[in-house]
């Protein structure tokens, strides 16, 4: 098990949802592919949601731009 499995863990374990934002943030980081990387994210966005945390935005700028998530609707010009 890798040092980072382990953390998540600790964290899973601990409730600390803002450890799991940054770990499963750094997991996609680290990740050797797409699919990896799409699904570490989506779990940090998940919990960057839960916690209305800072990067949550950012997190889910980067599943748009991977084609995993849809762009936020523009709202109709007055």
């Amino acid at each position: 098990m890798s040092t980072l499995d382990a953390r998540l863990l600790a964290a899973h374990e601990a409730g600390d949802q803002t450890a799991l934002v940054t770990l499963y943030t750094e997991a996609a980081d680290q990740a050797a592919d797409d699919d990896a990387a799409g699904f570490y994210l989506t779990q940090a966005y998940i919990y960057g949601l839960e916690l209305g945390h800072g990067a949550a935005g950012a997190l889910r700028a980067r599943l748009v731009s991977m084609g995993r998530e849809t762009p936020a609707p523009q709202s109709p010009e007055s």
